[in-house]
């Protein structure tokens, strides 16, 4: 055969492997659907597992690179995920808003985007709107602290009266200090949170996976 003849199959496999990537993309579009409807989680790590492992086996079977093949299907996967996840299923009241202290932070803005997209209200607070912070909190069910951590506990400090049954949490690197001061300005509920993710992720998925080893 001509190189001209070998580059047209080339080709045509491409397209092929285009189709069946879209094809793929359309089942999980309609998987993360499903589980959006019934508040299903939309990544199993344990699924993904088997299936890396069975996808490994196939390719070490056929004379093929395991380690070629999953770097592909990671990051097909990946896209896959970050497309189910441009809506999160709400597990709480959605009456009830969500208040952002540092809202328009980095790490603020990420945590508003992902209350948004579940469905609760959510209500930004930050240096030129601070004054309105009691109205804000009045029918609060959540009110996460994101400020600079050498601010943290001085803003927890001048909180208002929360509501009964409204959750306080901050997202801070460390966690002491801040809990102390949560547990002093609040007579509910009160969560001291460490993210072990930036606000440069694309999906939560990203932030179980850095540094983990392949499956064997």
């Amino acid at each position: 055969m001509s190189l001209d003849d070998l580059r047209q199959q080339i080709d045509m496999l491409d397209r092929q492997l285009v189709d069946l990537l879209v094809a793929r993309a359309r089942v999980t579009g309609e998987i993360g659907a499903y589980k959006r409807e019934r508040g299903l989680a939309l990544y199993v790590p344990q699924r993904e597992s088997e299936l890396l492992g069975a996808r490994r086996e196939q390719a070490a079977a056929a004379g093929a690179d395991p380690d070629m093949i999953e770097d592909v299907l990671r990051r097909v996967m990946r896209g896959s995920y970050t497309s189910q996840e441009t809506a999160l299923p709400a597990i709480g009241d959605t009456g009830k808003s969500v208040v952002i202290i540092g809202g328009r932070g980095a790490m603020g803005r990420l945590m508003a985007s992902l209350f948004e997209r579940s469905g609760y209200p959510v209500r930004i607070i930050d240096v030129d709107n601070i004054d309105t912070l009691p109205d804000a909190v009045s029918d609060a069910g959540l009110v996460l602290v994101s400020v600079p951590i050498d601010r943290t506990e001085a803003v927890i400090a001048t909180l208002p009266t929360l509501p009964a049954g409204c959750v306080l949490c901050d997202i801070t690197s460390v966690k002491q200090k801040p809990l102390t001061a949560m547990l002093a300005a609040h007579a509910g509920p009160v969560v001291g949170l460490h993210p072990m993710f930036g606000p440069d992720v694309t999906s939560l998925v990203e932030t179980g996976h850095r540094g983990l080893p392949r499956p064997r």
